[in-house]
């Protein structure tokens, strides 16, 4: 059908018919000519907005500043794929810092965020993010996981100078993007800590905490991209350097059959096995190897990375059951003020703990920092255009200011030192958030987390190693 629908249309630009009479479509010279829910296309065609897309959040006037949203709220692209939990939280606490600035304004104005459900497909992220960079004009996207953001930036955004913040690309390889493009300031940023911290705190706990049991074999079972392989590399690089730890590495594909994987892990037979992945396909690694016998509890105990912290997966039985009295790591939440009143706001406004979920705070404080470094560009320029937002991010880390509390009720204040062109020095939601305006990410303590019923309970903080690979 897609095929004759196609000679359709050739068809009648071949007789130079109107498009609008004989095919059912219309013509246009710009997007505003198809309305809201569809894009002109090159061909001066309406078309429907790309799959996934079509939701704004904020403001809806002309003269809203436009921001991106590549979100993968579902876990797959599938009608009818299951809600991925943790993504979908950290859209509700986008959309919270989104309201709380709204209420406030920078100069004026007010955002508008494009949303756009990217599936977990890294193809689709990278078409939704072309058209919210050609047709919505975004200064800025804000972006999920390593692989999409990795695929994003390197195809889209940068070449067109517009800003990528991810609030949970973790992958090493981030930071070693190319992504000045002719500019004296990086365009990607990101609010998540490279796993080059995760991962070295993980092989610290395996050699050196006593509540993981000196394990002497460990396997590691990993998500084959690239957040997981960064992972996978990291801890077993620092693993290596223990000859007495022997590790190996068994990789599985996300949504795909993870039989093999655990079958292997169970043939390797470890004391403990490192789990790096997401919630679904956790949940289906728990729930097989419950049937295998090298990875039954009792003789086996399981370390888990911070996209297993899910209430996805404490939601069935048999996984739950695996995972109980378990320790996790992800990137950890604040514990100052800016911590506090977004818990308090996320709870009123959504009836959950943004907590239970990894990377809650660091979707918050990207939507705040976007809207900081707006706020530097407007008033220093006049317009937000993604090398000003940019430069306006290197003024959030001052050493020679007292650092400021991220809220909503700091925003005015901090916005307004950054429109007068002035530094200032923020911690926000997720922690102190000192970039190093190289590299575009900030150094974070790494959470130890535990798997208490139906909880998650923190048992701890552990700073960032001083020295990571």
């Amino acid at each position: 059908m897609r095929a004759l629908w196609m000679t359709g249309v050739l068809s009648v630009l071949a007789s130079g018919c109107s498009f609008t009479t004989a095919a059912g479509l219309d013509e246009c010279e710009t997007s505003a000519d198809c309305g809201s829910d569809r894009v002109c296309t090159p061909e001066k065609l309406c078309l429907p907005l790309p799959v996934g897309c079509g939701t704004v959040y904020g403001a809806q006037g002309a003269d809203a500043i436009p921001m991106g949203g590549l979100f993968p709220v579902h876990s797959g692209t599938d009608v009818g794929a299951p809600i991925d939990e943790s993504d979908e939280q950290a859209l509700n606490a986008a959309v919270l810092a989104l309201e709380q600035i709204n209420q406030r304004g920078i100069g004026g104005k007010q955002f508008a965020l494009y949303f756009c459900d990217t599936g977990n497909d890294v193809e689709r992220a990278r078409r939704q993010a072309e058209w919210l960079v050609k047709e919505k004009k975004v200064p800025a996207l804000i972006t999920a996981g390593s692989g999409q953001t990795l695929t994003v930036a390197q195809t889209v955004t940068v070449a067109a100078n517009v800003v990528t913040m991810s609030y949970s690309a973790t992958a090493p390889e981030v930071t070693d993007l190319p992504d000045k493009n002719g500019g004296q300031v990086g365009l990607v940023w990101r609010t998540s800590p490279s796993d080059a911290i995760q991962g070295s705190v993980i092989a610290n706990l395996l050699r050196t905490d006593a509540r993981f049991g000196s394990p002497k074999r460990v396997g590691i079972i990993y998500v084959n991209d690239p957040y997981g392989q960064g992972l996978y590399n990291i801890v077993s690089e620092n693993l290596s350097a223990a000859p007495e730890l022997l590790n190996d590495g068994e990789s599985y594909a996300r949504q795909g059959d993870i039989k093999a994987a655990v079958d292997a892990l169970n043939q390797f037979d470890p004391d403990l096995s490192v789990l790096v992945g997401f919630a679904s396909d956790a949940t289906n690694i728990l729930t097989e190897a419950s049937t295998r016998p090298n990875l039954q509890r009792g003789v086996h105990r399981w370390l888990f990375s911070d996209s297993v912290k899910d209430v996805a997966v404490l939601a069935n039985g048999t996984a739950s059951a695996q995972a109980q009295g378990f320790y996790g790591t992800a990137p950890a939440q604040g514990t100052g003020q800016a911590f506090r009143a977004f818990q308090s706001s996320f709870k009123d406004r959504f009836n959950k703990d943004p907590s239970a979920y990894a990377y809650t705070s660091n979707a918050y404080d990207a939507m705040y920092l976007l809207a900081l470094g707006s706020a530097y560009a407007q008033g220093t320029s006049g317009a937000v255009t993604g090398p000003k937002l940019a430069e306006g991010l290197t003024k959030l880390s001052s050493a020679q200011n007292s650092p400021v509390q991220l809220t909503s009720s700091s925003f005015t204040s901090l916005a307004s030192e950054l429109a007068a062109g002035r530094s200032v020095n923020v911690d926000g939601a997720s922690g102190p958030l000192d970039f190093n305006n190289d590299t575009g990410e900030a150094p974070s303590p790494v959470e130890l987390w535990q798997v208490s019923g139906n909880n998650f309970v923190t048992i701890g903080n552990i700073p960032a190693p001083s020295t990571t690979p």
